[in-house]
């Protein structure tokens, strides 16, 4: 019996998991959707708390109200995006003249038996493509704009029914309010990682901006950028947003530089990143590192980029709900930090 439960649940992941991969072009703006529907919820219950005396904002004007602020912060990073990745596109050809300079240097200065040649350095340092890239993703949500628009308008005009259909669910009152409870859970914690991961990787980004600028680095809001979008995939995205604005501040200026660049940008990372967002997120997410980085590794093979970025709020709703039941409750233990789980 305990073998066929075992069979069952193999073939179960399995075909979710490929469920997830092959139908990833309607699930993923479904997902992003949801992102989009949660933080506007979360702008309009903020927006419902601003008032004076008795009085506070109703609920429809505090929904206009984070529909429009949603809105202009989108255009505006868009908008700010779009015009980074221009200024490197342009400026692509120069520099990659300055890369093949470089070369020749390394070449001549370290009299390297097997020489390094343009082509093969360009094979995984070409700003033209790193931008081209930065661009792509953009191209690929704005693909899914129209979908993600009708998810979102559909999750707003049910939500004041979820309520409803949750007592029409549960009718028995226990087994209500334990879905609740998981839903509170699930809710509270997603909205710590969103709050404060956005805030840390802003603080992140404007700290390195600064750096950048007063070393005179070249398109320092293009890293800027980089430095806070990387900062939402665990542990490889702050790696990967030091390394590539160091090895383009070698080729402007020096090796010595670009070391001093490194230790700066390095020091911004580990504080605010080992120091700063431990002591902000607290206990709340409770995953285990190993955890994130093969969640990471496997929401990245099935859904790209996207998956990379979800892949945190993905384990953490996963997480509590295994918590919750009796059956998958060992799961739950060995994906969590400590073996602790919140009950």
């Amino acid at each position: 019996m305990k073998l066929q439960n075992f069979i069952l649940g193999f073939i179960g992941i399995v075909l979710t998991f490929y469920i997830l991969y092959i139908g990833k072009t309607i699930i993923i703006p479904l997902v992003i959707a949801i992102f989009i529907w949660y933080i506007i919820i979360a702008l309009t219950e903020a927006y419902k708390k601003i008032g004076i005396g008795s009085w506070h904002i109703p609920h429809w004007f505090a929904l206009i109200m984070s529909l429009f602020s949603f809105l202009i912060l989108a255009w505006l990073f868009i908008g700010f995006v779009n015009g980074s990745v221009n200024e490197v596109i342009e400026s692509a050809p120069t520099f990659q003249a300055k890369f093949q300079s470089f070369i020749g240097d390394l070449n001549t200065q370290f009299n390297l038996e097997e020489k390094l040649t343009f082509g093969k350095f360009f094979e995984w340092v070409d700003i033209g493509t790193i931008a081209a890239t930065v661009a792509g993703i953009i191209t690929t949500v704005a693909g899914f704009m129209s979908l993600i628009t009708l998810y979102v308008l559909f999750l707003l005009l049910e939500y004041h029914t979820f309520d409803w259909k949750i007592q029409a669910l549960f009718p028995n009152m226990k087994h209500r309010q334990e879905t609740e409870s998981l839903i509170n859970k699930i809710v509270k914690d997603i909205n710590t990682y969103i709050r404060i991961k956005s805030f840390v990787s802003l603080l992140t980004a404007l700290a390195c901006y600064s750096v950048l600028l007063i070393m005179g680095i070249q398109f320092a809001g293009f890293w800027a950028v980089l430095v806070f979008v990387l900062n939402f995939i665990p542990n490889i995205g702050s790696l990967v947003a030091v390394i590539l604005p160091v090895l383009f501040a070698t080729v402007q200026y020096n090796i010595g530089h670009a070391l001093l660049l490194a230790i700066f940008l390095i020091a911004i990372q580990f504080t605010i990143g080992n120091i700063l967002e431990p002591r902000l997120m607290g206990k709340s997410l409770n995953l285990s590192p190993l955890v994130i980085i093969i969640s990471l590794v496997v929401w990245g093979s099935i859904w790209g980029i996207v998956g990379m970025f979800l892949c945190v709020p993905i384990m953490v709703i996963l997480n509590i709900i295994l918590a919750k039941f009796d059956s998958t409750r060992p799961i739950a233990i060995l994906l969590s930090s400590k073996g602790v789980l919140e009950l």
